[in-house]
């Protein structure tokens, strides 16, 4: 058996989510959210569109309901060993019915996760059917709020994601004068990544070139490469299912708006991290950045949140925002061994979006980048 962490970080994982059971008075908890079986077992699949779970007790073992091709996964990566084996798809909810009867977990409050992003796989009508002596309560966050902060292993992961994600942005800079389109250099990038050892990322490389990189979410369509025209490059790679990323604006020739936009943003990001430390609230990071872009007369040129929690993802996602996000007004304290994916971007309509974003740490001591790339555009003048 292979485990991301040690047996005993798996164990107070579960010892943690056995404390909040008890604090909101419930007997049982059901796991379906992927990043939350994957943090409190290691077991995890591509296959988590069809039923899985993972059931936490306030004593007893904990335990998994997987489909029967992934038992292999269960014995090499999961600490979680007890389960039981979903043979017929058809059938997912009766074989998880019997488990939990098999386990005594036949009456009392057991809570349900809610998983907004993908939703719940469990039908609750046919569950009280099942289960009358049952009382199902929809669950939000019990297990995440103890993902917010990383241990020493999953930031080391976290760096090992960034150096990765780095690579394959250089490589995909590095790949602009020889590419014909947006999508050779998104060649080049996925090259690199899986070169590198990159498992699949919560969500694709965000390699676009010219105007079209002002549209949110768009990605690389074969658009021809014009002299001059910025590339956007917003890369993340993972490791054991823990995320870095970083972007930068590549090309020649750049327009001086861009470059000058690329400089507002790195100069925002250097004062969020400078403003970063336990028990700062994100609100006031967050305005640390948006004061450069003020003085710059640019701020409407910035829409997006600050930044978001990054961490463990599977598609469609890639952060943990709904953990914790650093945007405005937001007046929850920062706490050391949270990590960060900073994003100052400014979206030029007609033009592109630009930026220098990077994964950050919130340490003891402050905030601290992960990224070793100088925050500028990638032109073949930086990559020299």
């Amino acid at each position: 058996m292979t485990l991301a962490f040690t047996e005993a970080e798996f164990a107070a994982r579960i010892d943690h989510v056995r404390d909040a059971l008890k604090r909101a008075e419930l007997d049982a908890l059901v796991v379906n959210v992927p990043e939350n079986i994957c943090y409190l077992s290691g077991f995890w699949t591509p296959g988590y569109h069809v039923f899985q779970a993972l059931v936490v007790r306030q004593s007893g073992e904990p335990f998994l309901i997987v489909r029967n091709i992934e038992i292999d996964s269960v014995r090499t990566k999961s600490a979680v060993q007890r389960h039981y084996l979903v043979n017929n798809l058809d059938l997912a909810l009766e074989t998880f019915v019997d488990a939990l009867r098999a386990e005594g977990v036949v009456s009392g409050r057991v809570g349900l996760e809610v998983d907004g992003a993908r939703q719940a796989m469990l039908r609750t009508d046919r569950l009280i059917e099942a289960l009358p002596s049952v009382t199902w309560i929809p669950t939000l966050d019990i297990v995440d709020q103890f993902r917010a902060v990383k241990s020493d292993g999953e930031i080391a992961y976290i760096r090992q994601a960034v150096a990765m994600a780095e690579q394959a942005l250089l490589a995909g800079a590095k790949s602009i004068p020889s590419s014909a389109t947006d999508s050779d250099v998104a060649a080049a990038v996925h090259s690199e990544l899986a070169r590198s050892g990159s498992e699949f990322t919560g969500s694709p490389p965000y390699v676009v070139a010219g105007a079209a990189s002002a549209l949110t979410h768009s990605l690389h369509a074969g658009r021809p490469l014009k002299k001059g025209e910025p590339v956007w490059l917003e890369v993340s790679a993972s490791i054991m299912r823990y995320h870095g990323v970083a972007s930068r604006v590549g090309g020649d020739n750049l327009p001086d708006r861009v470059r000058r936009l690329s400089d507002l943003s790195a100069a925002a990001l250097t004062a969020m991290v400078k403003a970063m430390r336990p028990g700062v609230l994100a609100g006031d990071v967050d305005a640390a950045g948006r004061a450069v872009a003020e003085k710059a007369g640019m701020r409407d040129l910035w829409k997006n949140r600050a930044a978001y929690s990054l961490g463990l993802s599977f598609p469609p996602g890639l952060g943990e925002g709904h953990i914790i996000d650093i945007k405005p007004g937001d007046q929850r304290p920062l706490k050391a061994g949270m990590v960060f994916h900073m994003i100052p971007i400014f979206k030029m309509p007609g033009v592109a979006s630009v930026a220098c974003t990077d994964t950050v740490l919130v340490t003891p001591d402050g905030g601290e980048r992960l990224g070793k790339l100088d925050l500028v555009p990638l032109t073949p003048a930086s990559l020299a």
